[in-house]
């Protein structure tokens, strides 16, 4: 196992896709809880990065960036035409 002292940013992994469904997402006063049940790959990745303060501290930072860069992406986003699932186009409308 690798020293928690050398973490860096580029050493942080995701699990698949897929390992995502058995994610749940609560809204608290500090933020979100994170849960998944313990024998699913979610859970798996979960507790690894929950298992020391420098874990935690990489999990929060590249989580955080992450979510905020897709938050900045559909926020660009708005008001320009987008492809439907359906394969139609959608004006914007800026409000």
């Amino acid at each position: 196992m690798q020293s928690t002292d050398s973490l860096k940013p580029t050493e942080f992994w995701w699990p698949s896709p897929e390992a995502f469904d058995d994610l749940t997402v609560e809204d608290n006063e500090g933020g979100f809880t994170l849960d998944a049940p313990d024998d699913t790959k979610c859970g798996e990745w979960l507790a690894y990065w929950n298992q020391s303060p420098e874990h935690i501290e990489l999990f929060t930072e590249v989580v955080t960036k992450s979510l905020l860069n897709h938050v900045n992406t559909i926020s660009e986003q708005h008001g320009q035409t987008e492809e439907l699932p359906d394969g139609q186009h959608q004006d914007g409308v800026k409000t």
